[in-house]
């Protein structure tokens, strides 16, 4: 490069094996050089190679991505001495990509400014060009080429936070570009920013796992296996953060937990049960007005938590659980007072002795997407008889055989009233809920015979 500088006239080459620092360290001017060229090739090479063969050369192995980062320098050095490199799997030419002038660049201010350089210009102007592509862009137009970088900057503490709001501000452009992300690797950056301890970081964090986990549910093994649960259950109980930011932390605990048996010993563990359950009775002690999303997300967060799993059922009795909830039944809003019946489901028959609060009257609400969730939460307490009778638990030792008639009779009735419903949604929730009726019956009927 010192060749082809402009400074070339006036440099003294013996500065270049005085670069001071280490490679592998960023707080390092040589570090820092190094970071910046694995930036534009991973740049480059995410534009110009199809993104299977990107995450296949660049993501999954390190020792790969480094030898294919260095094929593309070598490739441009030796084009400018008019010899073809070759490779397997062959390459598209990238020595002529216009990123390779933010490489020129940084190595030209390196130059004319060694011994005084202490950070990285090319990521303000890359952060700027991200930043304009956010004002423009769309999911019909190009990708932004400046994604990887972005991704590269959340490593640097001096450009983190802005880094991440603009990531934040791509993401929320839809799960297409969520897809992108995870595409280019922003898993183990944000994964890793977990551990940070920054009060400004953890609420643009939050919104930014929240995406990730909306499109991509297997992340919650990885954040269990490095603690990122903890994170967001100190997150959930912190008394500064605003209720539709708590929700959203309600939201990634739910999905962490969610079908996933380590996930839910591991909140347990960490007390998700009680920082849930302490903001619930504040809500019922009328502590403070409470925002209804957090409400909602706090009761599906609990019933995830608990579902399948007898241990965590047997503390949330402990705690009291249908004495803190039950006034949610009461909640002017039509979604909580619906979810409020999903945490107890994993109890059985229990939760029969809360219909007299008439659970069903919810289904007259104007939207369907309600209508069609209380018919859910209504077919659901059939699957759950219907399992606790083939178990082999509850039946008549839990719960009296009038009062389960009448329980199942409310049901029934319930459903056959929206069974002609305008929407095709809560049809089609009605018939699960009733094939649900009829396979417990059909079981009955073949124990009676038998």
């Amino acid at each position: 490069f010192c060749t082809r500088s402009l400074l070339h006239e006036s440099l003294d080459s013996s500065l270049i094996d005085k670069i001071p620092g280490r490679q592998n360290d960023r707080k390092t001017l040589l570090g820092e050089l190094n970071w910046i060229f694995t930036a534009v090739t991973d740049t480059i090479a995410w534009n110009v190679l199809p993104h299977d063969l990107f995450r296949r050369l660049f993501r999954q192995d390190l020792l790969v991505a480094s030898l294919f980062r260095n094929f593309l320098l070598a490739e441009r050095i030796m084009r400018s001495a008019n010899c073809s490199p070759i490779s397997y799997p062959m390459l598209p030419p990238t020595h002529q990509h216009h990123m390779w002038d933010a490489w020129d660049m940084a190595a030209e201010i390196c130059l004319s400014q060694l011994p005084s350089l202490v950070e990285d210009p090319n990521a303000e102007f890359q952060l700027i060009a991200f930043e304009v592509w956010l004002d423009h862009g769309s999911e019909h137009k190009k990708p932004p080429e400046q994604l990887p970088i972005v991704l590269q900057v959340l490593l640097s503490q001096c450009h983190r936070f802005r880094a991440l709001v603009l990531l934040g501000r791509f993401l929320d452009m839809g799960p297409w570009a969520v897809d992108l992300a995870l595409s280019v690797g922003i898993f183990p950056y944000v994964l890793k920013l977990l551990q940070t301890t920054t009060p400004e970081l953890r609420q643009i964090l939050v919104f930014i796992w929240t995406k990730i986990l909306a499109l991509d549910k297997s992340c919650q093994v990885d954040l269990v296996k490095d603690g990122g649960h903890v994170y967001f259950i100190r997150f959930l109980n912190s008394a500064e953060a605003y209720p539709e930011q708590r929700a959203m932390a309600a939201f990634v605990l739910a999905v962490i937990v969610d079908g996933h048996r380590r996930g839910q010993e591991a909140c347990i563990e960490a007390g998700l049960i009680q920082v849930c359950l302490k903001q619930l009775h504040g809500f019922t002690q009328n502590e403070a007005q409470t925002e209804p999303l957090l409400l909602q997300w706090l009761c599906l967060c609990l019933g995830k938590l608990w579902e399948d799993f007898t241990e965590a059922q047997t503390i949330g009795l402990q705690a009291d659980v249908p004495a803190i909830c039950a006034p949610l039944h009461s909640e002017p809003q039509p979604e909580v007072y619906l979810l409020s019946y999903f945490i107890f489901f994993p109890y059985k028959w229990i939760v029969f002795g809360f219909l007299n609060i008439d659970i069903c009257k919810i289904i007259e609400v104007v939207l369907f997407q309600v209508r069609a969730s209380a018919v859910y939460a209504l077919a659901t307490l059939l699957d759950v008889g219907f399992d606790s009778f083939r178990d082999g638990i509850g039946g008549d030792e839990e719960c009296d055989d009038v009062e389960k008639n009448r329980a199942e009779m409310i049901i029934i009735k319930s459903l056959l009233n929206v069974v002609s419903d305008g929407s095709p949604l809560v049809r089609a929730e009605v018939a699960v809920g009733m094939w649900w009726l009829c396979s417990f019956i059909f079981h009955m009927s073949g124990l009676v015979i038998a």
